[in-house]
């Protein structure tokens, strides 16, 4: 639905301002307004972004885009992590958010880390 490469590069220059981006937020940046068709596209394309971050052995950049609501990804993202076992708990609560908060800090840091070497 959207370019993944621009989707990629957007999530980049959220992880080094170190900020997460409401679903609404990146659709919006693509022309789209939000309807739950194209969330779920999104959602598609996130997947398509984290496959990109695995295969570089780079942590996923997907935990970045969060529902307004609650500042959470959606439970699709939680569904890996609980296939895979790093997380068993819920997708909503304090467990959901320390879990999320520590994946972000890991992107934040590696991606924030990386634009200061790419400036060197």
């Amino acid at each position: 639905m959207v370019d993944i490469d621009e989707l990629e590069r957007l999530l980049i220059e959220a992880a080094c301002a170190r900020r997460t981006l409401a679903y609404s937020e990146v659709l919006s940046h693509f022309g789209k307004r939000v309807t739950p068709i194209r969330v779920y596209a999104l959602c598609r394309d996130l997947g398509a972004v984290s496959e990109r971050n695995r295969t570089r052995r780079e942590p996923e950049l997907a935990v970045l885009v969060v529902r307004k609501t609650d500042r959470l990804p959606g439970e699709g993202f939680f569904h890996d992590a609980w296939k895979d076992g790093s997380y068993e708990g819920p997708a909503t609560g304090p467990e959901a958010r320390a879990y999320i908060d520590g994946l972000t800090e890991i992107v934040f840091d590696h991606f924030g880390q990386r634009a200061l070497e790419a400036r060197r």
